[in-house]
């Protein structure tokens, strides 16, 4: 799976028009959000043709106790789509040869334990380090509110790690604590204060002006969205987030997010031809394969999850939500900002980019034609050879038995997990792509790929 720059010339530019044209849109997203009338939160969202905002849609309430509205210019907390700001630091700094992605992360960091020897900065990005998780941490530590920890206490967690989960370069496993490292390592690269850097460095250039990397303190603008959950018509309080930067840590607005699609898009005054290079790169095992979620072929890589078509990064806090993505081919940028912890970013923004009526692909669709498990495999105790092919959102199980007769074909069925199912299989991919393992009553056995 290769992907070229995301610069796209003066003749392509023109190609896609600058605003929807359809004025029924709006009705339509806000239908597609579901947001209950009433004292509820909600969400605002925006679709960003061009590099310029096109819908500018909202729902629901920032502050359920005062009822005060959601705007474009509400203030959110980004949670995991901060990862993305992150990375660009870091990017900032391999460009201006103060970091290398090869690098050994104790080269920078050398507080942390031998095992890290073998984490390469690149490891980080990709999340195939295997540093166990920053938040995980400290909730085992008895932390049982994430806004109470201090950024110190997370790294001090991370750092008295003393092996990895797995053999670094080996597997995908999502970590908040490589991202957080990772913001240790532009901290010391800049000289500076990670959150400072940020501030300074990535947002100031786009104009992000509502938008700023916590650090240590709340957000304190009139028009902050306050966290909840809203399920089955009880609304609950849940205003609760790390407040530093790293792993998360943004405030934004939809209007600023559209000034970072711009960049995207267009602007290229921090995403550069060299960092936009970087950050379309799929991450990569050691042994070659795509740094992969398993099951569903979307490569991870550079704090963004790498599609065939779309790019994207969801975030997720108790009381929060948020999605952005980028459709390249089609110029077209989507923000979803909800300060409801109930809310499932990805299936929501499917419904949001569904209700423009232009049939764009969705954004959580697996890489190319959803084909990456396709192929042959085979289990040493069996005699037969199976056979794996997806069939739209299925996937179809061919069994081709030793005399070379075929047994009827299994259709199982995608599951939220990642895995596929029918009434007595499961079958789950590895992260690499290589095998996967299948289970029935009683027995589970694993298998490699031949083709």
């Amino acid at each position: 799976m290769k992907f070229g720059v995301m610069m796209l010339p003066l003749a392509a530019m023109a190609a896609w028009p600058a605003s929807a044209a359809d004025p029924a849109a709006p009705a339509r997203i806000r239908a597609a959000l579901g947001v209950p009338d009433g004292a509820q939160p909600g969400c605002a969202v925006g679709i960003f043709r061009a590099g310029k905002p096109a819908e500018l849609v909202n729902a629901g309430l920032a502050d359920v106790a005062t009822g005060r509205a959601i705007g474009s210019d509400t203030q959110f907390y980004a949670a995991s789509v901060s990862k993305q700001f992150t990375a660009v630091a870091v990017l900032q700094q391999v460009a201006a040869g103060k970091v290398k992605l090869t690098d050994s992360v104790r080269k920078y960091i050398p507080e942390l334990a031998p095992y890290a020897d073998k984490v390469t900065v690149q490891m980080l990005l990709n999340m195939t380090g295997g540093v166990r998780d920053s938040l995980s941490l400290l909730a085992l530590e008895g932390y049982d509110r994430i806004s109470a920890p201090t950024r110190k206490q997370a790294l001090e967690a991370v750092y008295r790690q003393q092996d990895a989960k797995f053999e670094p370069g080996t597997q995908y496993d999502y970590t908040n604590g490589g991202y957080l490292l990772l913001s240790e390592i532009v901290e010391r690269a800049a000289g500076q204060p990670f959150e400072t850097y940020v501030n300074a460095k990535v947002l100031k250039p786009l104009g992000m002006t509502r938008s700023f990397m916590l650090l240590g303190n709340r957000a304190t603008d009139p028009d902050v969205a306050k966290g909840y959950v809203a399920k089955d018509g009880k609304v609950t309080d849940a205003d609760e987030y790390p407040l530093f930067g790293g792993s998360g840590g943004l405030i934004t607005t939809v209007n600023d997010l559209a000034k970072w699609d711009a960049d995207i898009d267009n602007g290229h005054k921090v995403w550069t031809a060299q960092i936009s290079k970087w950050m379309a790169e799929p991450g990569k095992f050691l042994n070659g394969a795509p740094a992969m979620r398993t099951g569903r072929g979307i490569a991870y890589g550079n704090a963004l999850l790498i599609g065939n078509r779309w790019f994207h990064h969801t975030g997720g806090a108790v009381g929060f939500k948020t999605l952005y993505g980028h459709l390249r081919e089609k110029r077209v940028g989507v923000a979803l900002l909800c300060n409801n912890g109930a809310v499932d970013p990805v299936p929501q923004a499917d419904k949001v980019v569904a209700a423009l009526n232009e049939g764009l692909p969705a954004i959580g669709e697996p890489s190319a034609d959803g084909s990456a498990i396709n192929g042959s495999y085979r289990n040493a105790n069996l005699a037969g050879t199976y056979w794996l092919a997806m069939k739209g959102d299925a996937l179809e199980i061919v069994v081709a038995q030793a005399d070379g007769s075929r047994a009827p074909a299994k259709l199982l069925k995608r599951a939220p997990d990642g895995s596929f199912k029918n009434e007595m299989l499961s079958l789950t991919p590895d992260d690499d792509a290589r095998g996967f393992t299948l289970e029935i009553p009683r027995v589970t056995l694993h298998f490699s790929r031949t083709t």
